[in-house]
């Protein structure tokens, strides 16, 4: 009897371990494969400790500073090229100008050299007709209807006289001036004429600019009627006062 109990006690101990490893690996079964992280070969297995770790970082600074420098290097070179055609720019439009203003009268002085000609023809006829200046006389006048008909019909130049007109500082430019009869500031003689361009004064005219001798003169003769017509009525005021 007691060997069987003992036997039976055997079986009884040696059965336990088994059931204890068998709860153990349910317990296991029953815990999430993703919370388990047994110890440090679970950390390098990570793949965000992997993208942490300091020598990746270094690698992506060096990779994002290396495209920044190429995008520098190409922005720079745009400027630089750039600021080369801006200069470029100024330098031919500076040349162009100078071009412009050497060889703008080019024209004139192409329709002028005729009127050169005409002179030295004139010239040479005065030498040889020394006597007869009606002939000289003719050919200066015509050389100046020339010149002037070449100016005033191509160019737009034209002439325009000042005697009798009242003076205009923008027309006129006074070189003498005297007193006389009228009423204001008049040209009375002129000395040079004046020349217009289209529409603009390009040389004024040299005149002699009379002023009124009494500017005020019209002035005291309206206010003296005016008062002898006070004294008039005082006097009668007056006169009427003693009668009464």
């Amino acid at each position: 009897m007691s060997k069987h109990k003992h036997e039976h006690g055997l079986s009884s101990g040696e059965m336990k371990p088994d059931n204890e490893q068998t709860q153990n690996q349910e317990s296991q079964s029953l815990v999430p494969e993703g919370e388990v992280q047994p110890g440090p070969e679970g950390q390098r297995e990570s793949p965000a400790g992997a993208v942490n770790t300091p020598e990746v970082l270094l690698a992506a600074a060096k990779a994002e500073i290396e495209l920044l420098r190429g995008q520098y290097a190409e922005l720079n070179d745009k400027y630089l090229r750039t600021l080369a055609e801006q200069v470029n720019f100024r330098k031919r439009v500076v040349k162009e100008k100078e071009e412009f203003q050497q060889y703008a009268v080019s024209s004139l002085l192409t329709d002028l050299i005729p009127v050169l000609d005409d002179f030295d023809r004139s010239l040479e006829a005065a030498v040889q007709n020394q006597n007869d200046t009606a002939k000289v006389i003719e050919g200066i006048r015509l050389i100046q209807k020339r010149l002037y008909d070449t100016l005033s019909n191509k160019y737009g130049l034209s002439k325009f006289g000042s005697k009798g007109e009242i003076f205009d500082p923008h027309m006129h430019e006074a070189m003498f001036s005297d007193q006389g009869d009228v009423p204001e500031p008049t040209v009375t003689q002129e000395f040079m004429p004046g020349y217009r361009l289209h529409d603009r004064v390009v040389r004024t005219a040299k005149v002699k600019v009379t002023m009124p001798a009494n500017p005020n003169g019209a002035a005291a003769q309206n206010t003296e009627p005016s008062a002898e017509g006070q004294d008039t009525s005082a006097d009668e005021g007056g006169s009427g006062t003693d009668a009464s």
